[in-house]
């Protein structure tokens, strides 16, 4: 039987849309209590931005899971502000994070997907740089708490361009 492409990827794509709707809305086992997993993980985002604000490393190797690996973003920006890194961190680095969406999948896993805002102090400058980013953040329960265990981080902006604060 002949049948238009377009009809079918019309149905593909609705059948797409259905099952990650799905995906995201509630977590896969109905009895994982959402929001105070939730609050963990706020919680773990916390006390990460307050140990990279004190470059306390000791502290944000005690925060990841042991097989933590990230993807830094490598544009201009982000390039120019590695050079200015005496150590593994420019002088003066912050980090503002604004999650968009927490998402838990189950007992053991969760990503987390939003942005960011970079801040450093480059020697002899008047002001802050401040360089926004993009995250994909996937979470695995180590020892009975979250931990980072993946980061994808972009300078490109989201879908919807950056958040009004950026």
């Amino acid at each position: 039987m002949y049948r238009k492409a377009g009809s079918i990827g019309g149905v593909m794509a609705i059948a797409l849309t259905v099952v990650a709707a799905c995906g995201q809305s509630e977590p896969y086992d109905p009895a994982i209590d959402t929001a105070a997993e939730t609050e963990q993980i706020d919680q773990l985002r916390e006390d990460f931005v307050v140990a990279i604000a004190a470059q306390d490393f000791g502290a944000l190797a005690a925060l990841s899971n042991p097989e933590f690996e990230q993807t830094l973003p490598g544009g201009p920006e982000h390039l120019k502000m590695y050079e200015f890194a005496a150590g593994p961190l420019p002088p003066g680095y912050s980090l503002d994070i604004t999650p968009k969406e927490i998402v838990v999948i189950d007992e053991e896993w969760a990503y987390e997907y939003g942005t960011t805002i970079v801040s450093y102090q480059p020697d002899g400058a008047d002001s802050p740089q401040r360089i926004p980013n993009t995250y994909l953040m996937i979470l695995k329960k180590h020892e009975g708490r979250w931990t980072p265990y993946r980061e994808v981080a972009s300078a490109s902006a989201p879908p919807g361009g950056w958040p009004s604060s950026e």
